[in-house]
């Protein structure tokens, strides 16, 4: 069966679950994200820190590779701290900042130089006009929540697989070691989560719809790559459906001539959130604009099974791609990756939990996907990933939010 028709498949499968769903009741997924300053109505004319500590046991393992067993942060949640203000300036406008660093929890050290990484903007919002952003921000993609594992940098096969995180091989081009869509051409590239001097306008919410639009310029406006991505998201809300449709323009650099060379992102989703059962499914479409460049198309699936302190869930992930070359003779071969996720969670409270995780992922062809920060083995004699290579991950932690 061809990818597309399984992706059909599987939607239809989950509209026929939808119809069998209990009676609806809070949403599950809108419900989770009032736990967060942002989008807690209560905040006004207040400065609140916020957090989380995300820590577990995790095993990971590639084919012919040794296993690795480490204790892990982020299994479930990004370990996190951060610090949110919003004042009511008066007829209808607010103001607001947001600053947010993620911490690796198992040293108490910053994941990155850039200390503020996950968020650092100002803006000024409104209900009549909308919400005007500046500064390292959500980029205007398909929401976070599209993904029923929040596209954690760990455990999420969303985040691996869809955002293509792919070590080098006879295959890729313009990477020493690994990069994102790299089998797709030299300068290729995926949209980032988080979008660094970025600007942003949100529309109003308008009988269930509202819009983003966003630019962002390059790092040095005086090289070739003077623009870093410039995107738009439509989304819309009624009762238990929600749904979203994004489209960007991403630019990465060739290695050779560093010349700048365009990705564009496209991406639909839908979601079905009764509170008692979430359902999720996504299409995203990555393509190089150059010459014999390459594209990926990525169908995810997904649910979440809530039930009193329990809560199970389950991701499958599948990328295919077209005009994928061997490096050397500019051969075209096929290269597709799955993968699937299964996680529980137990909630002693709103702010504490337990979890566990277990993945797996598959590479066919030429593709050389990783998965949890295990590097794939080489071939011997070189730098090149080993192809076809199967890694599988398995996790128990627990979260603290604050």
């Amino acid at each position: 069966m061809k990818a597309s028709q399984a992706a059909l498949s599987c939607v239809l499968a989950c509209a026929s679950l939808s119809a069998l769903a209990a009676d609806p009741v809070q949403p599950y997924l809108y419900s989770h994200l009032a736990r967060w300053p942002e989008f807690n109505p209560g905040n006004d004319n207040k400065v609140t820190m916020y957090g989380t500590v995300d820590l577990g046991l995790n095993y990971a393992k590639a084919e012919n590779a040794t296993a690795s067993k480490t204790m892990q942060s982020g299994g479930d949640y990004t370990s996190k701290l951060g610090i949110y203000g919003r004042e009511d300036l008066g007829g209808g406008l607010k103001a607001e900042f947001n600053l947010e660093s993620s911490i690796k929890a198992d040293t108490g050290t910053a994941t990155t130089t850039q200390f503020w990484d996950r968020a650092a903007w100002v803006g000024l919002k409104s209900r009549e006009w909308g919400t005007l952003r500046l500064g390292n921000q959500l980029g205007a993609t398909l929401p976070l929540f599209v993904d029923v594992f929040g596209v954690v940098t760990t455990n999420s096969m969303s985040y691996w697989l869809a955002s293509a995180i792919t070590q080098k091989s006879a295959y890729t081009a313009g990477i020493s070691s690994y990069g994102l869509n790299s089998d797709l051409g030299n300068g290729a590239t995926q949209v980032t989560t988080r979008v660094p001097r970025a600007i942003s306008y949100q529309t109003p919410r308008i009988n269930g719809f509202d819009a983003k639009l966003m630019y962002a310029p390059g790092a040095n406006t005086t090289s070739q790559n003077k623009v870093y991505n410039r995107a738009g998201v439509v989304t819309y809300l009624n009762g238990p459906w929600f749904g979203s449709a994004s489209y960007n323009q991403v630019f990465g650099n060739n290695s050779i001539t560093g010349a700048a060379v365009r990705t564009d992102v496209t991406g639909v989703a839908g979601i079905y959130d009764t509170g008692s059962l979430v359902l999720s499914a996504a299409v995203n479409q990555n393509e190089v604009k150059i010459q014999d460049g390459g594209k990926a198309t990525v169908y995810s699936l997904g649910f979440i099974l809530p039930a009193g302190r329990h809560v199970a869930r389950v991701s499958m992930v599948y990328r295919d791609t077209s005009g994928v070359r061997e490096q050397a003779t500019g051969k075209e071969v096929s290269s597709s990756a799955l993968g699937i996720m299964a996680g529980y969670d137990y909630e002693l409270s709103k702010s504490v939990g337990l979890y566990a995780r277990a993945g797996w992922l598959r590479n066919y062809g030429a593709s050389t996907i990783m998965f949890n920060n295990v590097t794939l083995p080489l071939q011997a004699g070189t730098t090149n990933a080993q192809l076809g290579i199967t890694a599988e991950t398995a996790a128990v932690g627990m979260y603290y939010h604050f």
